[in-house]
């Protein structure tokens, strides 16, 4: 629905662009069509790096978000550049010569930053190197898009053009130019908006993750068990905002996130944090709920994915109407956090069942070995899955060829770059 609405926009901009400039040429008409669906896009981006909280039932949660955040990225890109080689060649209108030379001033130097960042945000890993760009430099540069943003949004209203302001492409256009520089600006304010104090009151280096529990200083975060939300640290080296699942919340407002030192950051985040350190979170976010599914259900955790079927299990009552069980896949058992939750959830309640798979003893977890030690035929049941994507692939793959094929497979696009 969201990808849906969000193309008609962007395409209803070429069309509006053809009745404005067709009486110009087939190459003006084009670069014109490509630069007004552009900026469209560009606004829209600026909107959706917002987050307002009712465009993620649209999408499916705001991991699906970003991911279509990049395409639009890919997508003006491509368009910007077919802008830029079919070269415009009209007669049109402009304000005065001056603003008209600043506008061009400011498309070219746009244009140039724009196609730099745009592929350094597509380009994860510098072609035929294993040199990672990192997330820090990444998001740093990032921020830049939206002041060239501000650019393009003069360019387009003060360049000479074809069709006079009181043209319809000139009110959409100029409609999407304060969507995208309100959008921007709100982005700027987010940390004092939207973030809430707290406070480290524990933490425990597990083998597994770093497990951090916080309290509130005023208002708590509103997040849902298997949601997640951006930390991040007040102190040097750990100050940019990171998105971890939430793996507790208790309603006094208490939270814990369990967190695998895998990168740069979360190395850091394991030396350094400390009881007594203030954090900034923001959240919740994601649709990754069990009560959204069907009566029965096999969450399958691998590794440090057990975080929000950690959350979700502590919540678990017995009267949720739901069949649910769980399987751990770690590779060793010291590296497990929560087995007691789990344990105990499942001893206690009648419609929650537990299993650790430990594949230093117990091997490699495949789909044979899944559905033979369910209590729940997985042909029956939806698949929650919270891990390594190849596993996901691997299991659900075997689960088809086995004539097992859930009825639906849930998992969070976990990946925001």
């Amino acid at each position: 629905m969201g990808a849906f609405l969000v193309w008609s926009l962007v395409v209803f901009a070429g069309l509006l662009a053809v009745p404005a400039v067709s009486h110009t040429n087939a190459t003006t008409t084009f670069s014109l069509m490509a630069s007004s669906m552009a900026f469209v896009c560009m606004a829209i981006a600026q909107f959706m790096a917002a987050r307002p909280p009712f465009i993620e039932p649209l999408f499916g949660g705001l991991d699906r978000v970003y991911h279509f955040h990049r395409k639009i990225g890919i997508s003006v890109l491509g368009l910007i550049l077919v802008h830029y080689f079919l070269t415009p060649d009209f007669k049109g209108l402009s304000l005065t010569s001056g603003l008209n030379q600043l506008a061009a001033s400011a498309g070219k130097y746009a244009f140039y930053g724009l196609s730099a960042l745009l592929v350094l945000s597509i380009v994860k890993i510098i072609p035929k190197t294993k040199i990672e760009i990192p997330y820090h430099l990444w998001r740093y540069t990032h921020r830049f898009i939206g002041l060239l943003f501000v650019l393009v949004a003069f360019h387009q209203m003060f360049i000479k053009r074809p069709y006079d302001g009181t043209a319809l492409l000139a009110v959409y256009l100029n409609a999407f130019a304060a969507l995208g520089i309100l959008s921007y600006a709100y982005t700027q304010l987010l940390p004092w908006l939207r973030t809430r104090s707290y406070e480290v009151f524990e933490v425990t280096r597990h083998d597994g993750a770093t497990i951090i529990s916080a309290r509130p200083i005023g208002r708590a975060l509103k997040a849902k068990p298997g949601q997640f939300g951006f930390l991040r640290v007040l102190k040097n080296g750990l100050r940019e905002p990171h998105p971890f699942t939430i793996a507790g919340i208790e309603a006094d407002g208490v939270v814990r996130f369990a967190i695998k030192p895998l990168g740069d950051y979360t190395r850091a985040l394991r030396e350094k944090i400390a009881i007594g350190d203030r954090l900034k979170l923001e959240g919740g976010y994601g649709r990754f709920n069990h009560r959204r599914g069907a009566k029965k259900q096999i969450w399958l955790a691998g590794g440090i994915g057990v975080t929000p079927f950690l959350a979700m299990a502590r919540h678990l009552r017995g009267d949720e109407g739901q069949d649910i069980h769980m399987v751990y896949c770690v590779r060793d058992r010291n590296e497990a956090i929560g087995l007691e939750t789990f344990e105990a959830q499942a001893a206690k309640l009648g419609n929650f069942s537990f299993v650790l798979h430990d594949s230093a003893t117990d091997g490699r977890l495949d789909a044979a070995k899944l559905a033979a030690g369910s209590a729940i035929d997985p042909g029956d049941a939806d698949l929650w899955f919270c891990g390594p994507p190849p596993l996901r692939e691997a299991i659900v793959k075997g689960l088809k060829e086995l004539g097992k094929k859930p009825r639906r497979v849930e998992f969070e696009q976990f990946q925001f770059r």
